[in-house]
């Protein structure tokens, strides 16, 4: 049988406004049966599993929270951080973990795979039935941020961020333009020919591991400005329909900022939404 010790909150110091660290509020097994045919990483996996499933049977929504970091992990379990490693990876390469660079390895919200199919979708009722669509990288480069871009992304004004200018064609018609702010690291993340080819944070998501927390969209419409009107091969002031956005990644930090403008002669916006009983 394995032997229970209660872990104290020594470790709570350990950035704790990011989470509530993992296997902090109850004792967990951490000994290891060297004699057993499954290997030690195994083990271990099996008992954060264990108590991950209790995490998110009490807390559900309250998720995020934080794993201690692999040299704890390593202390708790007696045995080298290449071991634990191994373990974390697995956890992650399944999806019940996830990595934030520079800060650190959670649980995964139970409920974010939704939320991506949800923000997915939102993005896929603007639609342009029936035509060919291209896409042209106009630009993708670091920039000083904009003071508006750079509020949205908690950064000071004139920080770089990752600037991609994105233009939108239908049958060789221009009928929409993004320009999209992200921190300058994504750049390691995103490419050129990925942005051609899907949405951003689905990139992120996939390529990078981040965990899409929510998208906040804000739509509206505007009359084109001059430079707008050259590259929709519109008349300024002409109306547009406009979707401004930031995207957050867990925990609650934003990787994704811009405005969306689109003809509103040629696009549309639909949404089905179903009744509630009651």
């Amino acid at each position: 049988m394995y032997k229970s010790r209660k872990i104290t909150n020594h470790w709570a110091a350990l950035d704790g406004s990011v989470g509530i660290l993992l296997l902090e509020v109850f004792g967990v097994f951490t000994h290891l049966d060297r004699k057993s045919p499954l290997h030690l990483y195994s083990q271990i996996k099996e008992r954060l599993l264990e108590f991950i499933q209790k995490q998110v049977n009490q807390r559900g929504e309250n998720l995020p929270q934080k794993l201690y970091p692999e040299e704890t992990l390593a202390e708790m379990f007696s045995v080298s951080r290449a071991t634990v490693r191994q373990a974390v990876q697995e956890l992650v390469n399944e999806g019940i973990l996830y990595r934030v660079r520079g800060v650190g390895t959670f649980i995964n919200p139970p409920h974010v795979s939704g939320q991506l199919k949800e923000i997915e979708r939102f993005v896929d009722e603007w639609s342009l039935q029936n035509k060919k669509i291209k896409v042209i990288i106009a630009a993708y480069e670091i920039i000083p941020a904009p003071a508006e871009w750079a509020k949205c992304l908690n950064m000071p004004p004139g920080a770089p961020v990752l600037y991609i200018d994105r233009r939108r064609y239908a049958d060789g018609m221009p009928v929409a333009l993004d320009d999209r702010y992200l921190p300058p690291e994504m750049r390691e993340i995103v490419s050129p020919e990925d942005v051609q080819q899907e949405s951003i944070f689905l990139t992120l998501a996939r390529k990078g591991g981040l965990v899409i927390e929510k998208a906040d969209y804000e739509i509206g419409a505007k009359a084109a400005s001059q430079q707008e009107a050259a590259r929709l091969n519109i008349q300024p002031g002409d109306p547009l329909l406009s979707r401004k956005l930031v995207i957050y990644a867990a925990p609650a930090r934003p990787v994704i900022t811009g405005l969306s403008v689109y003809r509103s002669d040629l696009f549309k916006y639909s949404v089905s939404v179903p009744a509630k009983s009651g």
